[in-house]
């Protein structure tokens, strides 16, 4: 058993198949659309006009996109076209920061938490000290530096220490070779905490 079902058809009236290429005097089938208009690439079916292959090869040789623009007006489209015409601003120039002046119910100290972590980690300034983790601190006391050393500084005081205590120099001493093995621990960890 076969129902007819209607099909709805949409505002627009339905395409014929065969179009007719829209130059004057040619009666060729019209298959290939250009636009009536400067920026009406993404328009209805009737923004288009139609063409044969021979005259949209004409259409696109003759086609300016630019045409009718000042200068200015073309300048400003080029450079408006590195984004994609999308807007773009200052890069950090719309971060969020947290408000100081919040007013909300934190009845767990959510807040005070996370001001108290920010603090504690990294190698934060806290009264003009600072803050520097364990292992920085002692990779620091086998090179002899002091907290918030240059990364000159720590590559300067590497090669000092590793000129000092190299194997070689002094004749094959293992002692000489755990203190350089510690001096290359410590510098590869100093140069990781500068470049993060």
């Amino acid at each position: 058993m076969s129902k007819n079902r209607e099909i709805p058809l949409g505002d627009d009236a339905p395409e014929p198949l065969h179009r007719q290429c829209e130059h004057v005097d040619c009666f060729e089938a019209g298959e290939y659309r250009a636009p009536k208009a400067r920026l009406l690439d993404r328009g209805k079916p009737t923004d288009y006009q139609w063409f044969c292959l021979a005259h949209i090869r004409e259409f696109n040789k003759s086609w300016n996109f630019f045409a009718g623009m000042s200068d200015e007006e073309i300048l400003r489209y080029k450079d408006e076209d590195i984004t994609g015409h999308r807007p773009t601003w200052k890069l950090g120039a719309r971060t969020a920061s947290p408000r100081k002046d919040f007013r909300y119910d934190d009845p767990f100290d959510f807040r005070d938490d996370m001001d108290a972590s920010a603090e504690s980690s990294g190698s934060t300034q806290n009264n003009g000290k600072v803050v520097v983790d364990p292992k920085e601190r002692e990779a620091l006391a086998i090179l002899n530096l002091q907290p918030g050393s240059s990364l000159e500084q720590i590559k300067r005081r590497h090669k000092e220490l590793a000129k000092k205590y190299h194997p070689d120099i002094r004749g094959g001493d293992k002692t000489a070779e755990e203190i350089l093995k510690n001096i290359n621990q410590a510098y590869t960890h100093l140069r990781s905490c500068a470049n993060s």
